[in-house]
Formats: C-alpha cells, sequence, structure tokens
C-alpha cells in the first residue's frame, strides 16, 4: 500500500515523526522524546496518484545507543552510525507496498524491497524544540520490480509552542530514476490496450514536493500526543502520467508516544 509508509510520515510524523509515502528517508524524532515508541492512525491516497483515500495504522519507534540509534517509521528503518551530536549517517530500507486495484483497471505492482542510505545534520539548542534538520538519501531497489532509485531531500524545522508544545514545518522533495518513473508513473502497450489510457514512457526527473506541518503536545515526562498534516504535489512526469488520477495528495493523522 502506497500510503502506509506517508502516512506513518503524516500520523507518526503527525508526533514530530516526519516523511513521507513519498519521503525516503527523513529520520524521525519527538522533541523531548529521545527513545520512545509511537503509534498513529490516519488517511491518504492508496497508492501514488490516486484520487481516493485509505485508512492505516502505523507504527514507529527510536531506540538510541549513545548518539547512534535504530530508527522505525513504519516500513522504513533507518541506522545511524555516527556518535556525534550533529550529524547522522547510515544505512536505510523500505518496503514499498506498490499499487494494487487501481480504479483505471492498470497492471498491479508488486512490494519492493530497497536499500541505500542517508545522511542529516541537525542544528544543537539548549531546547529540543528550537532546531534544524537538513537530510538527503538515496534508496535503490534490490528485488527486481522497479529496478531503480529515488532519492530525497528535505528541510525541518521545529519551534517552541506553549510552555511544552512543539510544532513542526517541513519541506522535502524526491527525484526518481527512469527505471522508477516508468514502473509507477508509465503506460505500457499492454496497459494501454486494455484500460484505453494512452501509452506513457516517463523520463528520470522529479516525482514531488511535499510540505508538511505537525504538532506535538507532551501530556506528562513518558506520554506525547501529535497531529499533522502532510500535502505532495506529483511534478513533471510523474504528474503528466495518464496513470495519475490526483496530482494533489494529501495525509493527515494522529498519534501517540510512549517514552522511556
Amino acid at each position: 500500500m502506497y500510503c502506509y509508509r506517508t502516512l506513518a510520515l503524516a500520523l507518526t510524523a503527525t508526533l514530530g515523526l516526519t516523511k513521507a509515502a513519498h519521503a525516503e528517508g527523513n529520520g524521525i524524532d519527538v522533541p523531548g522524546f529521545p527513545q520512545f515508541f509511537a503509534l498513529g492512525v490516519g488517511a491518504g491516497p492508496r497508492y501514488a496518484g490516486a484520487d481516493d483515500n485509505t485508512w492505516a495504522i502505523a507504527p514507529a519507534g527510536r531506540l538510541n545507543f549513545g548518539e547512534r540509534f535504530v530508527s522505525l517509521e513504519a516500513n522504513y528503518l533507518s541506522i545511524n552510525l555516527l556518535d556525534h551530536p550533529n550529524w547522522r549517517i547510515g544505512p536505510a530500507g523500505i518496503l514499498r507496498f506498490g499499487r494494487s486495484d487501481a480504479e483505471s483497471g492498470l497492471s498491479d505492482i508488486s512490494m519492493s524491497l530497497d536499500l541505500g542510505g542517508f545522511v542529516a545534520f541537525e542544528t544543537s539548542s539548549n531546547d529540543p524544540r528550537n532546531r534544524w534538520r537538513f537530510a538527503g538519501g538515496t534508496l535503490q531497489d534490490v528485488t527486481g520490480v522497479h529496478d531503480g532509485h529515488v532519492a530525497d531531500v528535505s528541510i525541518r524545522r521545529w519551534l517552541p509552542a506553549g510552555r511544552y508544545g512543539a510544532l513542526g514545518l517541513g519541506l522535502a522533495a524526491s527525484w526518481g530514476s527512469g527505471q522508477y518513473m516508468d514502473t509507477y508513473f508509465g503506460v505500457d502497450a499492454t496497459d494501454a490496450a486494455l484500460t484505453g489510457i494512452g501509452e506513457f514512457l516517463p523520463g528520470s526527473g522529479w516525482r514531488d514536493i511535499r510540505a508538511s506541518i505537525y504538532f506535538v503536545q507532551p501530556v506528562s515526562t513518558e506520554w506525547a500526543v501529535g497531529a499533522g498534516v502532510l500535502y505532495s504535489r506529483l511534478i513533471d512526469d510523474a504528474a503528466n502520467s495518464p496513470a495519475t488520477e490526483s496530482e494533489g495528495q494529501l495525509f493527515f493523522g494522529i498519534g501517540v508516544a510512549r517514552a522511556w
């Protein structure tokens, strides 16, 4: 299911956790909650370009080893190998859920496993709610489903909101290789004949740009609640594809986190 990870982003990103189905690797965090488990529920498009929504439940969490950590966002896993207060770098992977039961009748796309890595820089502050995060990463299919790769860049700003709350603002964009774009946004001769949609062969290029806003409110030293909205706009060949039913993709959700 395409939306599962972006939901985790818009809903566990609701917890300040970020990144988007579209997002390929931001790394999650909850201000003041360096080590936690979270669960969120939210809604968003069923797959990239769909105009009908589905609901999902998504887990997220982070386990620290000093400055190093393992981070889970639903179907996205990243590991920071650096023992540094500001820089993060390490391997990452995502289970990409593909496409099924498209309204247009286009062929299903199987789940893929994409592996790669990420790098990020976070500013330091006495208040964890007051900081910037700059990140980028790339993921390559290793299962032969789309045989391509996706690169992602993002900026996030955390701001204090009230006495204990935190407001998160984010911008991100993703770039897809020709193989990736052809699999998810292309229409081959077989699909064109079956659906009546014209053939379309997209090239490599930018897939989408995303903007998000989320709010996190601790309710005790161990619990926090959050809510958020993420809007993704498909661009270039992803938007021009006849397989795309809606260029605008809206994700929203709520969640709860438990720290320890």
